[in-house]
């Protein structure tokens, strides 16, 4: 349980199993330092690994003795599986590297460059410190360029743990195919021991088992390393085509749901007519002064009631309006809503702006509901200032709630994206509500820090 809370956790299960393709910067870096971590292990590893390459060789030397074929496949099997075990670090790290310094710098290639450059290098290091012949062989130069080939078909992969198990996997296999005798004529071959694995094996006339045994086994690991990329990129195809028709789909819901409130806003005009006629007969059949005063009121609230009716009708259309007047319609809303004493509305300017007034302030209270959710019940505390920076009008919701994570401050605009019950359309009306008003819209967002959003709007001279 405490490793699961850890930090060092976290990362991990963040690179490799929750990551999208699409990193950002911190989860760049934070691949370069375990790959980092990963090339430094390669270096601690042949210290544990060369006792056992002892006893590998006493079965080569038994094998010999005997002509038992089964220690010489044995010992075949054991020095396959501990040359990828070394170099297994190796070119994960080289591969996390590459990947978080190509996704930084935007240049894919670069992974195949860097990998080409630091696995070499980490090779002759291995040499250097346990003076022993640790060499570039046939199956890394595969490798490495199954890692350039690969990186470009699953790139619609996001899991990086899915990537290094296909990429192992496909070390594995060529690592079998170093023992082969038939290929060490054409040069793929590998280190000084399996040399001596092909020497014993002719010597003892198995030349044969080897190579059948050899191409079989890489082989199989090989087709199968093919068919689970293909699988897994089956997969996520069909998870990206889901996500689209799941976007396509509450697009769809978005412009019914914005239809239907069209219609039944119209609908509302009928009985409004009839609210004003019948105010205005009264106001002609009663000689009475507070009656007068009371039809003058219910038209002034009958044509408020039509101007918002129209704007909702008319959507593109924007009008000259003073800031004060939005202001003081989320003033109305939040009293209705018994809510002004956790939100603070803050008039610095008098300034007038093209704004669909319905619109732009529904745009605001999306923001404003969508604080209150994330605010504590007791301590929290929402801010609405309404002034003039760098030439144009400001409005700014800013609150100490809980925070967005980072990783969703990217996709919060998009439809359907929502981290909550929620249908995932609040904030992207508000973005369409802010670029039709010729509007930028910006969020800061810290996790238990709070959230700050800010909509710039030309002002009207």
């Amino acid at each position: 349980m405490a490793l699961k809370n850890s930090s060092f956790y976290r990362s991990l299960e963040k690179i490799f199993v929750l990551e999208d393709f699409n990193e950002n910067k911190t989860n760049n870096n934070q691949k370069i330092l375990f790959g980092i971590g990963f090339i430094l292990f390669s270096l601690i590893l042949p210290r544990a690994i060369q006792p056992q390459i002892s006893f590998l060789l006493e079965d080569l030397r038994e094998s010999v003795l005997t002509g038992d074929t089964g220690l010489l496949l044995l010992a075949a099997t054991k020095l396959v599986f501990f040359n990828t075990l070394r170099h297994s670090p190796v070119i994960t790290g080289a591969f996390l590297i590459g990947q978080g310094v190509s996704s930084k710098v935007k240049y894919n290639r670069l992974i195949f460059i860097l990998s080409l450059f630091i696995i070499p290098v980490t090779f002759r290091a291995i040499s250097a410190i346990y003076n022993i012949q640790f060499l570039f062989t046939g199956s890394i130069y595969v490798t490495v360029s199954v890692i350039l080939v690969l990186f470009f078909i699953t790139q619609k992969i996001p899991r990086t743990l899915i990537k290094l198990v296909i990429i192992n996997l496909f070390l594995f296999g060529f690592d079998w195919l170093e023992i082969v005798p038939l290929l060490a004529r054409f040069g793929y071959s590998g280190g000084e021991i399996a040399e001596s694995i092909r020497m014993v094996s002719g010597f003892i006339g198995a030349d044969y088992i080897l190579n059948y045994v050899g191409l079989t086994v890489s082989l199989m690991i090989i087709i199968n390393a093919f068919i689970l990329t293909k699988v897994v990129m089956d997969h996520y195809k069909k998870m990206f085509l889901m996500e689209r028709l799941r976007k396509a789909e509450l697009q769809a819901l978005r412009s019914r749901y914005f239809q239907e409130v069209k219609h039944l806003v119209h609908d509302l005009k009928t009985p409004l007519f009839t609210i004003q006629g019948l105010s205005g007969a009264i106001d002609m059949m009663v000689e009475n002064p507070k009656v007068a005063n009371f039809t003058e009121k219910i038209s002034d609230s009958v044509e408020r009631i039509s101007s918002m009716i129209s704007e909702v009708l008319h959507e593109k259309k924007l009008s000259v309006i003073k800031v004060k007047e939005i202001t003081d319609f989320l003033k109305t809303y939040l009293s209705l809503e018994e809510q002004q004493e956790k939100v603070k509305i803050d008039l610095m300017t008098d300034e007038k702006i093209l704004a669909n007034k319905y619109l732009l302030s529904r745009a605001l209270i999306n923001l404003i509901n969508n604080s209150l959710q994330a605010i504590d019940p007791q301590n929290g505390l929402i801010q609405i200032n309404a002034c003039e920076e760098n030439g144009q009008v400001l409005f700014l919701v800013k609150d100490n709630g809980k925070g967005i994570p980072k990783e969703h401050l990217e996709k919060i605009w998009e439809i359907g994206f929502t981290s909550g019950k929620s249908t995932g359309l609040g904030l992207n009306f508000v973005k369409k509500v802010v670029e039709d008003h010729k509007g930028e819209i910006t969020i800061q967002s810290k996790p238990r820090e709070g959230t700050k959003v800010k909509i710039f709007l030309p002002k009207v001279e």
